[in-house]
């Protein structure tokens, strides 16, 4: 068996830029392993932090933007603007 440390485990990502100050490599990948596990991306400079999206609500999101572009293509719209002369 591997030896799996308890401690908090910081990884810096090189070339992100944080989604709140964009400042380039200041973002720190965080893992936690006790007493729950989780992950998330802090920001160094501001202190912005972010969790990984949950899969469900990517693929609902996904899902109600495909329906409205099969709604618009049903209408006989394609969302581009036509200006009369």
């Amino acid at each position: 068996m591997r030896y799996q440390s308890s401690t908090t485990k910081r990884r810096f990502l090189a070339g992100v830029r944080c989604p709140k100050c964009q400042v380039m490599d200041a973002v720190v990948q965080i893992n936690i392993v006790e007493p729950e596990p989780d992950e998330y991306i802090e920001c160094t400079q501001c202190g912005h932090t972010e969790h990984r999206p949950d899969p469900d609500d990517i693929s609902a999101k996904n899902h109600a933007e495909d329906q409205m572009y099969r709604d618009a293509m049903n209408t006989g719209t394609s969302g581009t603007v036509k200006f009369k002369p």
